[in-house]
């Protein structure tokens, strides 16, 4: 049972909200991660997430790749508590499937910022193509995409009692792990961010990697 996490937001619009839920996607709750992970007996689920979410979507620029993984670790803190692995997955030529605004470039990145500024949500705006149109629509453009799947990484292995005692604390400022459950989820985490970026090294200049060998940074 695989499943598409995705904003709590994006339940709230009508007929989008029948759509997503069409397509198996849950929210991103904390009991949607729990719940689904514990579902036949914890076996053969999985969640599938775009760990830096809407606010990764507005740093699109075509031919480059960045990601906003080091403050976001709530996704490793439940893989703990579900007994999930961790598998890294990039993808190659993702950026180049849309066109986003530049900041300051033009008005619609000032819209976002307002909303951004009022509502703490990152609204990412983009222009794709369309059946008749190449420069005007939703749909992505036709550029090559490549995704690359890593090994999963394996959990750190909690008893009973200490599952049900694991509460991980970081501080707010520095971004640290405060006490012994933080530094486990730290460790976890910085497993996954090593494995992304080995995976980036390792596949970057393939010779089948045609958006890899044509990035701008």
């Amino acid at each position: 049972d695989r499943r598409l996490i995705t904003l709590p937001q994006n339940f709230t619009v009508p007929f989008f909200r029948e759509y997503i839920l069409g397509m198996g996607c849950c929210n991103s709750s904390k009991e949607t991660f729990r719940n689904v992970l514990a579902r036949n007996g914890g076996k053969g689920n999985a969640v599938v997430i775009v760990v830096g979410g809407a606010a990764e979507s507005m740093l699109v620029k075509p031919g480059k790749i960045n990601l906003l993984l080091k403050t976001r670790r709530g996704f490793a803190r439940e893989a703990i508590l579900g007994n999930a692995c961790l598998v890294p997955i990039i993808a190659f030529g993702e950026n180049n499937l849309y066109q986003v605004f530049e900041p300051g470039e033009h008005w619609v990145t000032t819209v976002q910022d307002v909303v951004k500024k009022f509502t703490g949500i990152a609204m990412p705006i983009f222009k794709g193509r369309s059946i008749f149109f190449k420069d005007f629509g939703i749909m992505p453009f036709r550029k090559p995409l490549f995704v690359v799947v890593g090994a999963p990484i394996d959990p750190p292995k909690l008893d009973a009692e200490k599952r049900a005692s694991f509460q991980p604390r970081f501080d707010r400022e520095t971004s640290k792990p405060i006490n012994e459950d933080g530094e486990v989820v730290e460790e976890f985490h910085s497993k996954y961010i090593k494995g992304v970026e080995e995976l980036y090294e390792k596949y970057k200049n393939a010779d089948w990697n045609t958006p890899g060998k044509k990035r701008l940074g």
